[in-house]
C-alpha cells in the first residue's frame, strides 16, 4: 500500500488499454480481476498505438457481477458499430436466462464528465414493436419517397397515418440473415433487472439505441443527475433517420422504494416513464428477443405493479413531440405511493435550438401523463393509480397534466400552466378523479383550470 492510499483505493482496479486487446476484451479482464471492494475505475484511454482514440469503444456490454462498483473519471464510452448490445447490463440477465435470480449491490457512479454514446450506424433502435429499416426516413416527405411501407393511399394525399409513421425504426441489421428485425432489451443503454440496493449517477446519455436506462424488479435504489440527449432523430450519412423509443429512465413491473433524481436534458421519447403492463399476451422467456423486458412476463410468479417511488428535481422535455416528461402508465396492475415534487418543462426555452435543428417544426410533448386509453398495452382499471402527490410544475407543452386512466385518494398542487390551449389538468374517464384534493394550479391563458371531458 502506498503511503496515504487508503484501503479501498488500494482494491480499485484501474482500467488500462491493452495493445492486441479490444476495449471489451480489456475492460471484461479488468472485471475478473476484481477483488477486496470490488471497485472498477474507467478514465479516459489513453493508448500509444491509437493516441487519437481518447475514448472506449465496446464491441457488447460490460456485464456488471453483483458487489460490484464501475466507477468512471471524465471518460467517454461509445458502443461500435458491430454492437447490438447495452452499455452495462446486471449480470443476472441476457440471452437465455429464462429466470432472473435476484442479486445486489451494483453501482455505477461517474465523476466529472462522463458520456456514454450510442454507435455511429446503430444495428438496431426502438423498442421489440418496431421494425428495423435501413435507411428509415424521419420525415414525411421522405417516408412517402423512400418507405415502402408506406400504403399507396398516403402516396397519394401525403398524409401518413401515426402509427404507420412510427412502425420503423433505423437498424444496419434490416434484411440481414440470422439477425432479428425488431428491436429488443439489447437497444437499452443501461440495464438492470432484479438487483436490490443499486445506484446509477452522474452521467451523460447520449443517442441511446432505445431506452436510456431500464429497471425491471429493481428496489432500494437510486438514479441521480443523469442528462439525457436523444430526439427521435438521427441525421445518419446525409439524411434524417428515424430512431425510435429513446425513453430516458423506464421503471418496469416490479420495481419499488426507488429514488429518481435531478433529471434533466431531452429524449425521443418519455423523459421518465412509470410502465407497469401486464397484458394478456403469451408466456415470454427471460432473455427472449422477441421483448423490451429481459424478464419472463410469468407474472404469477413476480410482482407485476410499482410503488414507492420518489421523483424530484426533474428539467427537460421530450424533444421528439410526441410523449411526456413523467409517465405513470398502469395496464392490468396497480401504481401507488409515488411522490414527483419539481418538475419545469423548459422545451420554451429551447425554442431557438428547435428552429436550428433538421426538423424545426416539432414542438414539446405533453408534462405528465396518467394512465392511458386502454390500448396497446392493456387495460386501467379503477383505483389503479393511487397514493400520488404531484407539486411544483411549470408546464410549456402541449399537454400540462392528462389524466387518461384512473387516479384515487391523491393531490396536486402547485402547477403553472403556460400553455393557453390546454387546462391545467385534463381528465378523459368519467370518476377519472376521484378523492383528489388540487390546490394554487394557474394558467396564464385563463382558461379552463380542470377540463373533465365525461363529467
Amino acid at each position: 500500500m502506498r503511503p496515504g492510499e487508503t484501503e479501498t483505493e488500494k482494491n480499485m482496479k484501474q482500467v488500462i488499454a491493452r495493445p492486441g486487446m479490444t476495449d471489451s476484451q480489456t475492460i471484461e479482464a479488468a472485471l475478473r480481476g476484481l477483488d477486496g471492494d470490488r471497485i472498477l475505475h474507467i478514465g479516459p484511454r489513453i493508448c500509444e498505438e491509437e493516441p487519437d482514440r481518447r475514448y472506449w469503444l465496446l464491441d457488447r456490454a460490460i456485464v456488471i457481477p453483483a458487489h460490484t462498483t464501475v466507477l468512471l473519471e471524465n471518460c467517454k464510452i461509445k458502443l461500435s458499430d458491430r454492437c447490438r448490445d447495452n452499455f452495462f447490463r446486471s449480470a443476472n440477465c441476457g440471452m437465455g436466462v429464462e429466470n432472473t435470480e435476484r442479486i445486489q449491490d451494483i453501482h455505477i457512479c461517474g465523476i466529472g464528465t462522463c458520456i456514454l454514446e450510442g454507435a455511429d450506424h446503430p444495428r438496431a433502435t426502438g423498442d421489440a414493436s418496431k421494425q428495423l429499416a435501413c435507411p428509415c426516413p424521419k420525415t414525411i416527405e421522405d417516408l412517402i419517397r423512400m418507405a415502402d411501407w408506406i400504403p399507396q393511399e398516403s402516396r397519394k394525399t401525403g398524409a401518413v397515418d401515426f402509427w404507420v409513421e412510427h412502425s420503423h425504426s433505423y437498424g444496419t441489421d434490416a434484411g440481414k440473415p440470422g439477425q432479428s428485425q425488431c428491436g429488443d432489451w439489447r437497444n437499452i443503454g443501461i440495464l438492470l433487472a432484479n438487483v436490490e440496493n443499486f445506484s446509477i449517477e452522474n452521467l451523460r446519455i447520449v443517442e441511446s439505441h432505445g431506452w436510456g436506462i431500464s429497471l425491471e424488479a429493481c428496489s432500494d435504489g437510486r438514479v441521480e443527475k443523469i442528462k439525457f440527449q436523444a430526439r427521435m432523430a438521427r441525421e445518419i450519412d446525409g439524411l434524417l433517420q428515424n430512431v425510435e423509443n429513446q425513453d430516458g429512465v423506464d421503471l418496469r413491473n416490479g420495481c419499488h422504494d426507488i429514488l429518481l433524481s435531478d433529471i434533466t436534458g431531452g429524449t425521443g421519447d418519455d423523459l421518465i416513464a412509470l410502465t407497469a403492463c401486464a397484458g394478456e399476451e403469451q408466456y415470454i422467456p427471460g432473455g427472449s428477443l422477441n421483448s423490451t423486458h429481459v424478464m419472463h412476463n410469468d407474472w404469477s410468479r413476480r410482482d407485476a405493479d410499482i410503488h414507492d417511488i420518489l421523483i424530484r428535481n426533474v428539467v427537460g422535455y421530450s424533444m421528439g413531440g410526441v410523449c411526456y416528461i413523467v409517465r405513470l402508465l398502469p395496464a392490468n396492475t396497480k401504481i401507488w405511493n409515488v411522490v414527483i415534487d419539481g418538475v419545469i418543462d423548459n422545451s420554451s426555452d429551447a425554442a431557438q435550438e428547435r428552429r436550428s435543428a433538421p426538423d424545426p417544426d416539432v414542438q414539446s410533448g405533453g408534462v405528465i401523463l396518467l394512465g392511458d386509453r386502454d390500448g396497446f398495452w392493456g387495460r386501467n382499471l379503477p383505483g389503479s393509480i393511487r397514493g400520488l402527490s404531484i407539486s411544483n410544475v411549470i408546464c410549456n407543452g402541449n399537454s400540462a397534466i392528462e389524466v387518461q386512466g384512473y387516479v384515487s385518494d391523491s393531490a396536486i398542487c402547485n402547477v403553472l400552466n403556460r400553455n393557453p390551449d390546454c387546462p391545467v389538468i385534463d381528465v378523459v374517464r368519467k370518476d377519472g378523479l376521484t378523492n383528489v384534493a388540487t390546490a394554487n394550479l394557474v394558467s396564464t391563458g385563463g382558461q379552463m383550470i380542470v377540463r373533465r371531458q365525461n363529467p
